[in-house]
């Protein structure tokens, strides 16, 4: 069996031997075959794609030096030409060959496709396990060692599967009121895109959830500074309504030992009747502490931003 890796750079095994890595337009071009496995390209489409901004004749050159360097490099015994890369009678190329093929990019998309193509009642433990499985092997974006057009195109397409992965485990994590593992995969969508406002919500959200409020409120620190430096703009009047009830629920935590939490579920989990967390008299007096210094440093923004967004 042959194994391609595209997450990361790209590297590939044969048989029992260790990865090796393959760059330059090597690189390129077994990735492009890679992507496309099974399909057949024409000489024409791979040069137009992968060395556009040459001549036609350099072109040819350079691919054809790039395939033979290429069949070279990984049609080592047991292999044998032909049994990976192979070409039509009209000389299209193709990774085809008889031999066992293993890709990375389509093992991810075989394990998190069943879990983003159902609704989430009718997901079953394999699906589940599967989403978690395809995340876990999505280590980094892709084809990270080159910035063509089509790299930067299939790279955006599987983080974006990557992210709705994530997306799914954690709308799944809160039906299921697992609340830290929500916690987790919220966090590591955001360590990959810090700048959804929407997934910092959710995670404000899920702390409360899981009893952490102190955590809630610094995560809406986090957001608005973010915003502020990154986009020089102001957190939306959701994130100031949510933040600002979390804060009064904090306070108001003091006067009473069970407490409930002024915000709205998410939209995937109306459905269901979550317990709010029961603080002793000690946390609930943290808890104040950490509200009142949070609302201190962000009160007067929070007022301004409000008013803002009213007129």
């Amino acid at each position: 069996m042959v194994k391609i890796w595209l997450f990361g750079s790209v590297s590939i095994a044969c048989g029992e031997g260790g990865a090796m890595a393959v760059a330059g337009r090597c690189g390129s071009l077994l990735a492009y075959l890679a992507l496309g496995h099974r399909r057949y390209f024409s000489r024409g489409e791979l040069i137009a794609s992968l060395w556009p901004e040459r001549d036609a004749s350099a072109s040819a050159g350079s691919f054809n030096t790039a395939l033979w360097r290429l069949r070279r490099m990984i049609e080592q015994p047991p292999l044998k030409h032909g049994d990976l890369i192979v070409c039509d009678r009209r000389g299209a190329i193709s990774l085809d060959g008889p031999v066992d093929l293993w890709l990375d990019v389509e093992e991810f998309a075989r394990l998190i496709t069943p879990g983003l193509t159902r609704p989430p009642e009718l997901m079953s433990d394999a699906d589940i396990d599967g989403l978690r499985r395809g995340v876990a092997l999505y280590q980094s974006d892709i084809l990270l060692d080159l910035a063509d057009d089509w790299a930067l195109r299939e790279r955006e397409k599987h983080r974006r599967h990557y992210l709705n992965a994530l997306g799914r485990l954690m709308q799944l994590a809160t039906i299921r009121r697992e609340y830290a593992d929500g916690i987790r995969h919220a966090q590591a969508i955001l360590d990959s895109d810090a700048l959804r406002e929407d997934v910092h919500r959710e995670l404000m959200q899920l702390f409360v959830l899981n009893g952490q409020r102190a955590h809630a409120l610094r995560q809406f620190e986090r957001c608005r500074e973010l915003l502020r430096r990154e986009l020089a703009i102001q957190p939306m009047r959701e994130t100031l309504a949510l933040y600002q009830r979390i804060a009064d629920g904090a306070i108001g935590a003091a006067s009473s030992t069970e407490m409930g939490v002024g915000f709205a579920e998410p939209a995937y989990a109306t459905s269901m009747t979550l317990p709010l967390p029961v603080l002793s008299q000690s946390q609930a007096h943290l808890l104040i502490e950490a509200a009142r210094r949070s609302l201190a440093s962000a009160d007067t923004q929070l007022q301004l931003s409000l008013q803002f967004l009213d007129s």
